[in-house]
Parts: C-alpha cells; sequence; structure tokens
C-alpha cells in the first residue's frame, strides 16, 4: 500500500518533463552520476558504523549498514550491466520512478532511525546524526537533482530529521544551529535549482539545434517542389549502391526519366501549371518507392530512379513501362485533361569498374536515343561495342 501511495506521489511530480529528449538527457547524465553516489554511499554508511560501534546494540551499527551495503552494491553492478544499453522512453520513466521510490524509503527510514538513536548517543552522537544526516542528503540531492521534485522531496525528509536533531538533543546554541542548516540547506538547493535551469537549456538548445541541422540537410538533399530527393541525394546514393554492390557482388540500375511535350504545357497554361504537372508528376512516383526502388529530381522536367534488384535487366524492362503507365494517366490542369509520357534512358551495373557520373552518361546517352527514335520508349545502355543500345519498351 504504502509503495502504491508513493508511486501516485512520484507520478505527480518528477516524472513530466516538458520533452522526452529532456528525459533521456537526465537519465543519461544521471547514469554518470550513479558510482559517485554509491561511493558517496558507502563512505557515509563506513563513517556511521565507526562512530556507533560501541554506542548502540550492533544491529544499529553493523547489521543495517551492512543491509545498505548490500543494497548500494546490488544497485552498482545493476548499472555496471546496464550502463550501455539504450533504454526506450517507458523504462526510463519506470527507473526513475523506482529510483525515487527508493529515496523515499530511504529518506523515511533515515529520519526513524535518527530518531531512535537520538536517545542512544551522546552530544557526540548527537551532532555526529545532525552532520550525517545534513550532508548525506545535500550530496544525494545535488547528484540525484535531475529526477526533479523527487530529490527535493528526499532532501526535505532527510533535512527535517537534523533539525528534529537539533531541537530534541542536547545541544547548545540550538537555534543558531539550526539557522545555519536552514541557510546551508537554502544556498544548496538554489545552486541545485540553477544547475538544472543551466542542463535544461542546454539540453533545449542542443534539441533545438539538432532539429534545425536536421532541417538543413533534410532541404539540402530534398526537391522542394515535388518532395523527391534531389541530385545532390542522387549522386550520394549511386556513390553508396557502388561501394555496396562492389563489396556484395550485387548489381542494379540507374534510370533517367525525362517528360516529352512538357513544354508546350509552360508555353500554353504558364509556369504554375507546369509546377503543378511536375508535383503530380512526383506525387506518382513516390506511390511506387519500395525498399528497392527510389526516385529523385534532377531538375526540370527531368526524374530519375535506382532499380535494386539481382535481375536488374529483366527487371528494367517490366519497371519503365509501369512508370510510363503511371506517368501517362491524364491529369486536369486549368479545366483542360492534360496527358503526359515520359522517355527513358537506363544502364545496369553488374561489376564493370564504374562511377557514379559515367554510370550516369550511359542513362543519358540510352535516354538521347529514345527522344531522338521513338519517345515515350525505354532505351537500355549495352556496353558491348556491337549494341550500344537495346530498346526495351516501345
Amino acid at each position: 500500500m504504502m509503495s502504491i501511495s508513493m508511486i501516485n506521489l512520484l507520478r505527480m511530480f518528477p516524472f513530466k518533463p516538458a520533452r522526452d529528449e529532456l528525459l533521456r538527457a537526465r537519465y543519461n547524465s544521471l547514469l554518470n552520476d550513479v558510482p559517485v553516489a554509491i561511493l558517496t554511499a558507502l563512505s557515509a554508511i563506513i563513517i556511521q558504523m565507526i562512530a556507533f560501534k560501541d554506542a548502540v546494540d550492533w544491529k544499529l551499527s553493523i547489521l543495517l549498514p551492512g543491509i545498505r551495503m548490500v543494497v548500494a552494491a546490488c544497485i552498482f553492478v545493476f548499472w555496471f550491466s546496464y550502463r550501455s544499453r539504450h533504454a526506450d522512453l517507458n523504462t526510463i520513466r519506470r527507473r526513475l520512478q523506482i529510483a525515487g521510490i527508493i529515496m523515499m524509503i530511504s529518506g523515511l527510514l533515515t529520519f526513524n532511525r535518527n530518531l531512535y538513536l537520538l536517545d542512544l548517543t551522546d552530544s557526540f552522537g548527537h551532532y555526529f546524526l545532525i552532520f550525517h544526516t545534513t550532508m548525506y542528503g545535500l550530496c544525494f540531492a545535488l547528484i540525484l537533482s535531475k529526477m526533479g521534485p523527487a530529490a527535493y522531496l528526499y532532501n526535505l525528509i532527510l533535512i527535517s530529521s537534523a533539525l528534529l536533531c537539533v531541537s530534541l538533543g542536547n545541544i547548545e546554541y540550538q537555534y543558531t544551529l539550526a539557522a545555519l542548516i536552514l541557510m546551508f540547506e537554502i544556498g544548496m538547493l538554489l545552486a541545485m535549482r540553477a544547475s538544472n535551469q543551466v542542463f535544461d537549456r542546454m539540453v533545449s538548445a542542443t534539441h533545438e539545434s539538432n532539429i534545425l541541422l536536421e532541417e538543413n540537410r533534410r532541404l539540402a538533399n530534398q526537391d522542394t517542389l515535388t518532395h523527391l530527393p534531389n541530385r545532390r541525394h542522387f549522386f550520394m546514393s549511386v556513390d553508396q549502391l557502388l561501394v555496396r554492390a562492389k563489396s556484395r557482388g550485387e548489381c542494379f540500375a540507374l534510370g533517367i526519366v525525362d517528360l516529352d511535350n512538357f513544354k508546350p504545357i509552360n508555353d500554353v497554361y504558364g509556369h504554375h501549371a507546369g509546377d503543378l504537372v511536375l508535383q503530380e508528376i512526383g506525387h506518382r512516383l513516390l506511390t511506387m518507392v519500395k525498399d528497392n526502388i527510389e526516385f529523385y529530381r534532377l531538375g526540370g522536367d527531368e526524374f530519375a530512379f535506382l532499380l535494386r534488384a539481382n535481375d536488374a535487366q529483366a527487371s528494367l524492362r517490366q519497371f519503365g513501362e509501369e512508370i510510363n503507365q503511371r506517368i501517362s494517366k491524364p491529369m486536369p490542369i486549368k479545366n483542360e485533361i492534360v496527358t503526359i509520357e515520359a522517355s527513358i534512358g537506363a544502364c545496369v551495373y553488374a561489376g564493370e569498374d564504374d562511377t557514379a557520373q559515367k554510370l550516369y552518361e550511359h542513362a543519358d546517352l540510352a535516354l538521347y536515343h529514345a527522344k531522338r527514335n521513338n519517345k515515350g520508349s525505354l532505351q537500355i545502355y549495352a556496353s558491348a561495342p556491337e549494341a550500344i543500345l537495346t530498346k526495351a519498351v516501345a
């Protein structure tokens, strides 16, 4: 019941960051602090065991601190095993909730232990309890501050315990000591808050910079009119395919698609109508994109494609016919029905020592022959000297 109540309490406070990337950044940063937190806990526990070994029963001075050391060791082993694994957001939220619950339980146990030990210790023991509780709480609150309000609640419990020891213990200058603890506590909490704000701003700024960088990268590789990858992206993709094909012995086809009789549309209906046609063609080509097929806009009314297939030569024939069927479907432009066809030039890479530019030139030469001899057809470049070009689709 207590665990359920703590979960509900913690859900109200620390685990609702503004953005997912902030939550992930806090979690990753917190992972780096785990060894420091564990070493701090172990050193505090060892000091406690030494200070109280003759003052209280061994169960309080040896057994309970020993149990806490075992728990700390288990946490360290868990951290060491999973420190390099990338957790999903749901796992991160769950782990932070568990850590928050452990903090709350630890704080409450420390609070109750201090009340019990207070009657069993002398003035030195009183001062030790106050010092131990204050520093223990502040160190962990600072280390775990990326958990948000859970760290503040934990710190509040331990500082309340220290102030209670001041008020109940036989200590001189109680009010002065309590005031010093409060001043120290408030100063550290303000520093923690400022550190969190700086951390959050840095994460937000980094995230926004990454978004802008990604957007610039997208714009640099995408045609703004058709939303197809552009000429720059096309040659980058060909280079990547060449590296892969040469290392794995694969083959692929490269093709150039040029619209026939596109200029009259601009002359008769205007350039805006021409842009609408290009947008529609781009949309139709996008619907043909698959895992092994990509389309690009090279510029003007010229498009390109990459076809990855072991039987690229045979696949080209069927693929070229499918492209023309999609492109040649009538489209309404300014209350008129317009029909566009395309000529296609292609070449196949099948293990030769080619470059992206050379393959493009081969496909461009095949396109030249298609436009010159039979518009609306597919021509495939052939490297054999007796058959420079092969007509594929009439």
